[in-house]
């Protein structure tokens, strides 16, 4: 009977600690994501992209994984250059939030742009890695 309960105990105790973030690879996620949208690896996308993501641009564009995957395969928008700030990283439980300042040049539609965007990004962690679920960028306001 004992070696049944150490048994379980070993079992129940493996479970839990499976399901423990790795944080320390939450730094290296946000910095594959933003080599997947520049090198437009939809593969690595399908991956890193939670199946509800949503992913908001400074403009107000939302869009869902489909769509930020399709949109980089079709071309209608190709990232030239992303170079972020170290993200500011918090993290409750399985939920993280990064926050950086990114400069991004793009093409969109065939028109070249160039951001300045401060950026928030919700991570979770699910089946052994993190996912991103939600992306907001919006400008950084120009001094005066």
């Amino acid at each position: 009977m004992r070696r049944l309960f150490a048994i379980l105990f070993v079992v129940c105790c493996s479970a839990a600690m499976a399901q423990q973030p790795d944080y320390g690879s939450l730094s290296h996620s946000i910095a594959d994501f933003d080599k997947a949208l520049e090198s437009r690896d939809s593969v690595a996308l399908k991956w890193l992209l939670h199946e509800k993501t949503s992913y908001g641009h400074s403009n107000g564009w939302v869009e869902t994984k489909r769509e930020v995957i399709e949109d980089l395969y079709n071309g209608k928008l190709v990232y030239k250059k992303i170079a972020a700030t170290k993200p500011d990283v918090k993290t409750s439980g399985t939920v993280a939030s990064a926050r950086s300042i990114a400069d991004i040049d793009a093409v969109l539609d065939g028109k070249f742009m160039s951001f300045k965007l401060k950026v928030l990004q919700v991570w979770l962690w699910e089946n052994d890695h993190w996912t991103l679920f939600a992306r907001q960028s919006v400008p950084v306001a120009k001094e005066k």
